[in-house]
């Protein structure tokens, strides 16, 4: 009935509208319909459909956003615009990566390179230290001597304890900044290595909440069964 009383009142807003009109507007103002050749000003961000001769929709403009909307819309654009920079920037550090290391085994022989090297410069210095400490040791038994028989140590050997024990200290410094830097090469190779195993399966650019790490293992595990009879 509803229904029918809406298609009757329709029909007289139609027949009161303007005949010459090519389009009507159909509009509602505090839950009453109105259609009209135009859209009032005050009226056009509720919303309105657009009709033909016949009264048919041949166009429906939504309602204009509300300040919330507007808000969440361009909460979401910045949102959107923030994942696509960080992709364009995951990107390059990914190719850069892959310019590096093709493999994961690529990036642990790099790993294995570096520790190297930084465990022969720490057994350098342990020498160097144990060098300088025996001449130490010889310099202060010396300056002892010489003190027990009520004799002023000369300036050239005061100099040469203090030298030796200051080039001591530094070898241990140089041991102990070799030593923290072997723990973040260890660290920053883990990571690298992480990243090309995920590109073996992901294309460069993906973020890390669009990885998945199980399904990684598993696609690398069945690359390497795949491959084990033919490397025999």
């Amino acid at each position: 009935m509803k229904s029918v009383v809406g298609m009757l009142a329709l029909a007289g807003l139609l027949v009161a509208a303007p005949v010459y009109a090519n389009k009507l507007y159909r509009f509602n103002v505090d839950g009453q319909i109105v259609v009209k050749d135009y859209v009032p000003a005050e009226y056009s961000h509720l919303g309105y459909d657009v009709l033909n001769k016949q009264g048919m929709v041949i166009k429906t403009v939504a309602p204009a956003p509300t300040a919330d909307e507007l808000a969440q819309r361009k909460a979401e654009e910045a949102a959107k615009k923030a994942r696509q920079d960080a992709i364009a920037e995951q990107r390059q550090k990914d190719m850069n990566l892959l310019r590096l290391y093709a493999k994961p085994k690529d990036v642990e022989r790099a790993r294995q390179r570096k520790a190297d090297e930084i465990e022969s410069y720490i057994q350098l210095q342990r020498r160097r230290i144990t060098d300088l400490e025996e001449k130490l040791e010889k310099s202060q038994a010396q300056a002892a001597n010489i003190e027990r028989k009520g004799l002023e140590v000369p300036a050239d050997i005061r100099l040469e304890i203090v030298q030796l024990q200051n080039g001591i200290r530094d070898s241990e410094d140089n041991i102990r900044n070799r030593q923290q830097e072997l723990g973040e090469v260890t660290r920053q190779y883990a990571d690298q290595y992480e990243r090309v195993r995920i590109l073996q399966v992901y294309q460069p650019g993906v973020l890390d909440d669009e990885v998945d790490l199980d399904k990684v293992d598993q696609v690398l595990a069945e690359r390497e069964s795949k491959a084990a009879p033919a490397s025999k």
